[in-house]
């Protein structure tokens, strides 16, 4: 195992990638777990971290006029807690390369503060596993690069923490429950100026009912994004609950067209820690 940043990152031989994050107060829900935007934010910046130590991350392609794009994430959520101050791992690698396609699966654990450094991992909690798309996208052309520059580049670790790679099929939805609009914020961009992926799931998120949020949790989410959005344009995402029980959540722009598709599943609530089990925690 070989440091790669600070004592906080290593590149495992298997080609596995980890990096250990703590948890802040703006990442925690009410119930003690990890937030989406903050399971997507700490995923993306392990994935920016491992592509700058093979010289192709964002502002290494650029000169080449190229831009990396996530277009899917799959994501199983457990029932784990988190706790402020406490530490998180994200460990992520390339499982696929296809010709203009490159596909990351990632676990986030939660670290346990009473094993030793050197511990092989046994005492690790899942918090959430997934996959992801991305492409390179030719800034001039504004199509899909091939891969084939990668191929040297980063090591291909053929293990999948979902099923398949396979395209997920969003339903067409049946019916709108909810629905609401939103105008693009400077809130919600990047450092793109599009407005941010996660802006979106937290933007689809909204229209979940309240009923559901109060004895409900997520345990899966699977987003899909098409097209970019700016500022000050609006956005209308229309909440479907689809036969099998999964809430669809489409987000389109003020022409119509859908700029990102959203799918969650929920299920009932475990009990939550009482505070004061929070509040004795030793720092």
């Amino acid at each position: 195992m070989n440091t790669i940043v600070d004592n906080k990152s290593n590149n495992c031989a298997s080609g596995k990638y980890k990096h250990t994050y703590t948890a802040t107060a703006s990442d925690i829900t009410p119930l003690y777990r990890l937030t989406p935007n903050a399971m997507l934010m700490y995923f993306q910046d392990s994935f920016a971290r491992l592509m700058t130590i093979h010289g192709v991350a964002a502002f290494d392609i650029v000169k080449q006029h190229r831009m990396w794009v996530i277009t899917e994430v799959q994501i199983d959520i457990q029932p784990t807690v988190a706790y402020w101050s406490e530490d998180f791992t994200v460990e992520l690698w390339v499982s696929e390369l296809t010709s203009l396609r490159i596909y990351c699966d990632f676990r986030i654990v939660r670290n346990d503060r009473s094993a030793s450094p050197l511990a092989s991992g046994k005492n690790e909690q899942l918090i959430a596993s997934g996959t992801s798309q991305w492409n390179i996208l030719n800034l001039d052309t504004k199509r899909l690069e091939p891969t084939d520059f990668l191929a040297d580049k980063l090591t291909v670790v053929p293990e999948l923490m979902t099923p398949s790679h396979k395209k997920v099929r969003f339903p067409k939805p049946q019916t709108v429950d909810m629905q609401l609009e939103h105008r693009a914020t400077r809130l919600d961009l990047d450092f793109n100026f599009h407005v941010s992926n996660r802006s979106y799931v937290s933007i689809a998120l909204l229209t979940m009912p309240d009923d559901v949020l109060a004895s409900q949790m997520l345990t899966s989410v699977t987003v899909h994004w098409l097209h970019e959005t700016y500022l000050d344009d609006t956005l209308t995402c229309r909440l479907s609950l689809t036969p099998d029980g999964r809430y669809l959540h489409t987000l389109t722009n003020a022409a119509g067209l859908t700029v990102c598709e959203l799918l969650s599943e929920w299920s009932p609530q475990p009990e939550a820690p009482d505070v004061s089990e929070v509040l004795n925690r030793a720092l």
